[in-house]
């Protein structure tokens, strides 16, 4: 059936194009026009292509299937004679862990009735507070040959609190000091051809009390950086009496990656004694002091300065504005081994009976206070590090002093009644300008942990406006200290301390009545080595066992004259309860009241 369309369909075709080549040679002459209508546009399609969906499945003539395999072990006996041993189990060293302890207790006994006792403590009271207690207790019997009572005493409580937070920090303290030490430095004259001397009824004991309260604000984050806040009161044996109040502020302002720091204070002095040295009348000072220090501080890799102004109002009797240059710079070399520095400033400090007495204790409790100024202080040097564990370094000075103190000898007093301060054997100041040049050098090696030793030297050039010595200061000083570990538990220490000869001034001891103007005698004090030997053996973790001698060689004299030193003091029977953190420190009187 499909055969006979098929057979149609050609036959009709073959005739129609035959009507065409017969239409197409009637008119190959000429065409003509025709029209052609478009009924609608040519849209192409394409029909569903027929997708087969089998998978063929050939076979595979390399499938083999698995056999089953079964087999079979033969037994063998065997004999053997081995015994292993029992493994021994490897012990492990432990690391030695050192105890912690937050007491401290030192006691000793010496030759002179020399005393030393010592205790300290810091507890944790919570996450952010911590609480500590340092008592001291030393005292030393008299000087053999010494006419007048020459024991001493010191009394020192100190009580710490300190408060930690992530972005602040205060640190509070509050110590009493009481140094008891006698005005026994008597010139050597026959006493006994002096009526007016009564040694069996004069008591030469002079105590010194100090008390003073610190409160140091640290912030971590904000312009307010530091806020310091201290007081003193200073009292003694002969109604002298004296108030110290201290406040400064660090300001620290970020400015162009670097800061800008302002630094005001203040400072109030009131010193009362009961009575002049030469008229019984009383004495007082009061002195204020207001300093605005303002400066640019920079800090880099290299180079670090400091570039500003110290501007000083003084509110005492001769009220005046003192204003100072500051600059400070540091450089640290491409190999890091050597940093130059310079410093130039001048400042205006206060004086006050409880700084010079910390200096010289022998004072008089009358003494003249009056402000000094540093018109220039220039210090050029470097710090050297050639090695690991090597360090050096060299300063040279230069200061000049308006109205510097110096300590001079008071005259003997033929009407003292008594007092044991006016028998030649206390000491003044004067104020005079003063022009000071020096060199220091210092060496510190540090082989170990235990093995370390440093050398100080200092040579000091002083010229006074007059032409007069400056008294009672050495030119030269040489300072050595050092730390030596022999064995596991025997450790040594050595310390020396060399003080070159000093100009001093003293009166003629005479009948008449007593003058400040009376005739002088320009003498000296020969140089004076000190030297510290001590050992000690560490028994365990918490105990320790300690000898020390301490010798001076040179003049007997000590540091202020006719003030004889003990030879030799032998400190023996020490134990203590060893501290492996760090205790509370103990201020020396230098840093705790005149910072």
């Amino acid at each position: 059936m499909n055969s006979n369309k098929d057979l149609k369909k050609l036959i009709f075709l073959f005739l129609f194009s035959l009507i065409l080549s017969a239409q197409k040679n009637k008119t190959n002459d000429d065409l003509g026009t025709q029209e052609v209508t478009v009924i609608k546009s040519y849209r192409p399609s394409l029909k569903n292509v027929f997708k087969i969906s089998e998978t063929p499945k050939i076979a595979d003539s390399l499938v083999q299937n698995k056999q089953k395999v079964s087999y079979t072990f033969e037994s063998v006996p065997v004999v053997s004679t081995f015994i292993p041993n029992k493994a021994t189990p490897l012990k492990l060293k432990r690391p030695k862990v050192n105890r912690f302890h937050n007491s401290y207790i030192l006691g000793g006994i010496g030759s002179q009735s020399e005393m030393l006792m010592n205790f300290s403590s810091m507890v944790k009271l919570d996450r952010y507070q911590s609480a500590g207690l340092v008592l001291r207790y030393n005292s030393l019997g008299g000087i053999p040959g010494t006419i007048m009572q020459s024991t001493e005493k010191r009394i020192t409580l100190n009580l710490l609190h300190q408060y930690k937070q992530r972005n602040m920090r205060v640190d509070s303290d509050i110590r009493f000091d009481s140094q008891g030490h006698n005005f026994y430095g008597l010139k050597d004259l026959k006493w006994e051809n002096i009526p007016t001397f009564r040694a069996s009824v004069v008591d030469p004991m002079q105590r010194l009390n100090y008390l003073a309260f610190k409160s140091k604000w640290q912030w971590y984050e904000g312009i307010i950086s530091k806020v310091n806040f201290n007081t003193h009161i200073t009292t003694d044996s002969f109604n002298s009496t004296e108030q110290i109040i201290k406040i400064n502020t660090l300001l620290r302002i970020p400015m162009f990656s670097n800061y800008l720091e302002v630094i005001p204070k203040l400072e109030l002095i009131n010193s009362n004694f009961r009575r002049d040295y030469y008229v019984d009348e009383p004495l007082a000072f009061r002195n204020a002091l207001n300093q605005l220090q303002i400066q640019f501080l920079n800090i880099s890799k290299r180079l670090n300065f400091r570039l500003g102004l110290n501007g000083f109002y003084s509110t005492n009797s001769q009220s005046k504005i003192y204003v100072y240059p500051k600059l400070e710079v540091t450089y640290k070399t491409l190999s890091g081994k050597i940093i130059p520095f310079i410093h130039y400033n001048g400042s205006y400090e206060l004086n006050s009976f409880t700084s010079l007495s910390i200096i010289n204790p022998y004072v008089a409790p009358s003494l003249d206070i009056q402000p000094t100024e540093v018109n220039q202080d220039i210090n050029l040097g470097f710090d050297a590090y050639p090695s690991s564990g090597l360090s050096f370094k060299f300063q040279a000075i230069y200061k000049k002093y308006n109205n510097h103190p110096i300590f001079f000898r008071l005259p003997y007093d033929n009407f003292n009644n008594d007092i044991p301060f006016k028998l030649g054997n206390s000491f003044d100041v004067l104020y005079d300008t003063i022009e000071q040049k020096g060199l220091t050098t210092g060496l510190s090696l540090s082989l170990s942990e235990f093995n370390r030793v440093s050398f100080v030297t200092s040579y000091f050039d002083y010229k006074r406006k007059n032409g007069n010595p400056v008294w009672n200061i050495p030119s030269l000083t040489f300072n050595i200290d050092g730390n030596f570990k022999l064995w596991q538990k025997l450790f040594i220490q050595v310390t020396g301390n060399y003080m070159s000869s000093r100009d001093i001034v003293d009166y003629i001891i005479t009948s008449s009545e007593l003058d400040e103007k009376s005739t002088l005698l320009q003498d000296s004090l020969g140089s004076i080595f000190r030297t510290s030997f001590s050992v000690t053996w560490k028994i365990n973790s918490e105990w320790d066992l300690f000898w020390r001698n301490n010798m001076y060689f040179g003049d007997v004299t000590s540091r202020w004259a006719y003030y004889q030193n003990q030879k030799q003091l032998l400190l023996y029977k020490f134990c203590r309860l060893y501290r492996q953190r760090s205790m509370p420190k103990l201020h020396n009187y230098h840093h705790f009241y005149l910072s």
